[in-house]
């Protein structure tokens, strides 16, 4: 559980939005803005230190994590096309699995750095925090999904 709960908070900061300072995850170097991030880090009323290390960690390990998946999504669509050909060459298919393989393990390791680096700026009373508070958001989208399926399971019902 501990596992998916540091691997969630990674994912969220990677997102994630520094209350008080970087005011979007496009000026942390992620191209696109996260409001909801804003108001979730907001209400953890981390100390100006805090948010200062979480700047520095995103600021540090966020490029490197953004191209790293960049990497990634071009080794996936080189591998694509590469595959998609009506009469592939094994060769090149081996090399793009080796560039592929190559590429998810540079992001695996840019993740761990930024990981790391965010968990040691939040302390585990603001961690704990932040996984109740995910938590729950998580829950309310279940909710709201499941609430979906039920609802075009009995139209299907009702249609038959």
């Amino acid at each position: 559980m501990k596992k998916w709960v540091k691997n969630l908070t990674v994912l969220f900061f990677l997102l994630a939005v520094v209350a008080g300072g970087v005011r979007s995850s496009e000026a942390a170097g992620f191209g696109h803005k996260s409001d909801g991030a804003l108001k979730l880090m907001s209400s953890l009323d981390l100390s100006a230190q805090e948010q200062e290390a979480l700047k520095s960690a995103l600021s540090t390990y966020g490029p490197a994590a953004k191209t790293a998946w960049q990497q990634l999504r071009a080794a996936k669509q080189q591998m694509k096309t590469d595959t998609g050909t009506t009469s592939p060459d094994g060769s090149q298919v081996v090399a793009d699995g080796t560039a592929l393989a190559a590429a998810k393990a540079q992001l695996k390791a840019a993740r761990a750095q930024l990981n790391s680096a965010l968990l040691a700026a939040l302390t585990p009373e603001h961690l704990q925090q932040l996984q109740a508070q995910l938590t729950a958001q998580f829950q309310s989208r279940l909710d709201s999904k499941t609430g979906r399926v039920l609802a075009n399971y009995a139209r299907s019902l009702d249609e038959q």
